[in-house]
């Protein structure tokens, strides 16, 4: 696969995917019923995908490369990320930084190490 494509392909969906978290933590909550939803949930959920295409991005694909950072490198990467968008927020009117917020991160990129091998899986079977 010529460079060009594997950026296309694991690279430019993570950095998509970083735009938009910045995007949707420079305003308020875009949606009531969003509001309604425990924050620590949200946090999970988007920081367990961010940890998915960090990994993709990092491995080019869904299985382990050696010596590109194991499961951890991805982690670490997606708390750093979880850590800068907080503090982000401090500069944002409607929101505001939490260490809990931090920790529902970490959260998340835990629970995309533990998705891993459904998203194997899920590859395998479109794969044929």
């Amino acid at each position: 696969m010529s460079r060009g494509r594997r950026f296309l392909t694991f690279q430019l969906p993570l950095i998509l995917y970083l735009a938009l978290i910045f995007f949707l933590s420079s305003g308020p909550v875009p949606s009531p019923k969003l509001q309604e939803v425990p924050d620590y949930y949200l946090h999970s959920l988007e920081y367990g995908g961010l940890y998915l295409l960090m990994f993709r991005a990092i491995h080019e694909g869904f299985d382990r490369k050696p010596g590109r950072g194991g499961y951890w490198l991805p982690a670490l990467l997606t708390i750093a990320y979880g850590v800068s968008d907080e503090f982000h927020q401090m500069f944002v009117p409607t929101r505001d930084a939490s260490i809990a917020d931090v920790g529902s991160d970490a959260v998340g990129s835990l629970l995309g190490i533990v998705l891993l091998p459904g998203c194997r899986r899920l590859i395998s079977v479109f794969r044929g």
